[in-house]
């Protein structure tokens, strides 16, 4: 007697992805529609809806889902799954740029985090950073020194925020400042979600002898809420396609 075959949703974590990808992709989904798709039923969608809802991917309505959004910013989790074959090969170009034995800042995002796992144990950098993820999620021991920047807590982006300020900084030397960014257009630079994320950003630039940009193609000519700083403080930007003229 052949085994039967299970359906390609059958497994919860395989049916929560794609449920990820849809809502990113859709903005939202109603719990039929869901039921659907997978043929499920209403009660095991619920479930799944919730348990994405718990891990700060999504956020649930009464009949489904929506993307989640704190001032226009999609979390982390979600963002990872969007454009991840660009963003990786965008890291793999980033680090190409960085030297061994160099000092660098990295700020928040899913592009700088896929930057950071990809950065090789033998080039001995060492990392500043804000973010959450690519201090609970890597393996650190192939940095040569892990310096964390403390501040408020951001929950969706997985960053803190606040003045950066290092212990000794008259002794610190950043060689490069590798920034992810929601937004770059030729009027206002780049930008990103809120005032406070600018500002810190704005300092790392401004402590880095070298910028590097790493973002894919989508954010070409958006503008977010908060300026960062203007195109031309940026020494490298690197990218999965060919920006617009006017960039």
């Amino acid at each position: 007697m052949m085994a039967q075959e299970k359906a390609p949703w059958a497994l919860p974590e395989s049916r929560r992805t794609e449920m990820i990808r849809i809502i990113t992709d859709r903005g939202s989904v109603s719990v039929p529609a869901l039921v659907d798709l997978f043929q499920v039923s209403a009660d095991t969608i619920r479930r799944d809806l919730d348990r994405l809802a718990d891990s700060g991917m999504i956020t649930r309505t009464h009949c489904g889902a929506v993307r989640l959004r704190e001032a226009g910013v999609l979390s982390v989790a979600v963002r990872m799954t969007t454009r991840a074959e660009a963003k990786q090969r965008i890291a793999a170009a980033a680090v190409a740029l960085i030297r061994p034995g160099e000092t660098i800042v990295v700020n928040g995002g899913s592009t700088t985090l896929a930057f950071a796992a990809a950065l090789p144990a033998e080039r001995s950098v060492a990392l500043v950073t804000n973010s959450i993820p690519i201090l609970g999620q890597l393996d650190l021991s192939g940095f040569s020194n892990v310096f964390a920047i403390g501040g408020e807590f951001l929950d969706v982006s997985k960053v803190t925020v606040g003045p950066v300020d290092f212990p000794h900084s008259d002794r610190i030397a950043i060689d490069a400042a590798v920034i992810g960014v929601r937004a770059m257009n030729a009027e206002r630079g780049i930008s990103t979600a809120t005032v406070a994320e600018a500002k810190m950003i704005s300092e790392m630039i401004r402590l880095a002898r070298r910028t590097i940009v790493v973002t894919d193609a989508e954010k070409f000519s958006r503008s977010a809420f908060a300026a960062i700083a203007p195109l031309s403080d940026i020494d490298t930007l690197v990218t999965d396609a060919d920006p617009p003229d006017d960039l």
